[in-house]
């Protein structure tokens, strides 16, 4: 069975659970709006599932959630969000009529997400960056100094198409794409997920091309204590928000230094595949459903944004300048073999040097991103003599 079988049947496994649990919620009562009111209750050690609708009082569009944002939600360390997202790619003013745009690009009309259709005709812009984001989520305990671990347990496909632009000059080549100065060149993707597979249809003519689908949120934060970091959803920071990451995805943690009381999570800039850099401009932006867990972590310290796979650590580094990224990115791996295996910085600075890869996250959201792989197999040894 290939990784993608095995991750298709595991989501079906979830979700197959996820639909239990909510008849037991239905049974016993547990009813409420669709701004986050208990869909289930589960064993303590798990925590409450909830059930956030991409609706317009749940969303904003263009800028972060700021310290003074009503939370739409007040949940437990540990409780569950079940969160519908929405792309902002097909709604944006340079692709003109979503309807058209999507069915030109061979998507079926019946497939169009009315969530983004709404979105589009009711929500105001508010920000310069494109991304819808929903939120935000108060997390009851959550302090500053303390760490909100967001583990992604699953993701649904909601729609059966993504969309990868390049526009406006921007991307990896500014001023040299999209050519002949236009301001964006843009493609419909249809998805085939029973396949796994994105179509990627060239436009001279050649053979279509299979893109392998490995869904992730790319903009998952906390709000940022300073307002004005929050005014532009693009960036990213401290606080999470626009990280790219594409190993981020189910079975994934992102651990972020919490920066106001009650943390006020949100997520948005759903995709659907991404190549390290995502160099045009976007992915494969998709609508998706993702559910997450969060959990308070008061006896950790964290300065920057750290991932954790069950194969690896990932150190993260964010700066306007790709050359200060590398930096920061070095020097988190180094804090984490440091405080994680006990190997003295130099040390690990010559190991790393050898055997660990540092991969451009993105290029891409004016703060550029590099992520440090630390897979967990290579210190096994560091693990057990420490156990011995």
């Amino acid at each position: 069975m290939t990784l993608a079988q095995v991750s298709r049947v595991f989501r079906r496994k979830w979700r197959s659970i996820l639909g239990s649990l909510v008849a037991i919620t239905l049974f016993v009562g547990i009813l409420g709006s669709s701004q986050g009111v208990p869909a289930a209750e589960v064993a303590q050690s798990t925590g409450t599932l909830y059930e956030v609708k991409s609706e317009p009082g749940n969303l904003i569009w263009g800028e972060l959630f700021k310290p003074d944002s009503a939370p739409i939600l007040t949940v437990q360390s540990g409780d569950m969000i079940r969160m519908e997202t929405v792309s902002h790619e097909g709604i944006l003013p340079d692709q003109g009529d979503t309807i058209e745009f999507l069915t030109g690009g061979g998507i079926a009309e019946t497939d169009i997400l009315p969530d983004q259709l709404v979105v589009k005709a009711e929500m105001e812009k508010t920000g310069p960056g494109p991304h819808v984001i929903t939120g935000p989520i108060y997390v009851e305990g959550a302090e500053p100094g303390d760490v909100l671990e967001i583990k992604t347990l699953d993701i649904d496909y909601r729609v059966p198409y993504g969309v990868i632009s390049n526009r406006h000059g921007r991307g990896a080549l500014p001023g040299e794409y999209p050519e002949n100065d236009a301001p964006i060149y843009t493609k419909v993707i249809p998805l085939e997920t029973e396949r796994g597979v994105g179509i990627f249809r060239p436009s001279n003519g050649l053979a279509n091309l299979d893109i392998p689908l490995a869904p992730f949120m790319g903009l998952m934060g906390v709000v940022p204590a300073d307002p004005e970091d929050a005014v532009n959803s693009v960036p990213p920071g401290v606080y999470g928000g626009n990280i790219d990451i594409k190993h981020l995805g189910i079975g994934s943690s992102l651990y972020l230094p919490v920066q106001v009381p009650g943390a006020l999570f949100y997520s948005g800039d759903p995709h659907c595949a991404q190549g390290n850099g995502e160099v045009a401009l976007t992915a494969i932006e998709c609508s998706l459903t993702p559910t997450f867990q969060l959990i308070v972590h008061k006896d950790m310290e964290l300065t920057n944004p750290m991932g954790e796979t069950e194969d690896a650590w990932y150190a993260v580094g964010l700066d306007e300048d790709l050359n200060e990224a590398m930096k920061d990115s070095v020097r988190e791996y180094l804090r984490i073999m440091n405080e994680k295996y006990g190997m003295t910085k130099p040390d690990a600075l010559l190991f790393g040097s050898a055997a660990i890869d540092f991969e451009v996250s993105q290029v891409v959201d004016i703060v550029k991103g590099i992520h440090g792989v630390i897979p967990k197999e290579m210190f096994r040894a560091l693990e057990e003599g420490s156990e011995s």
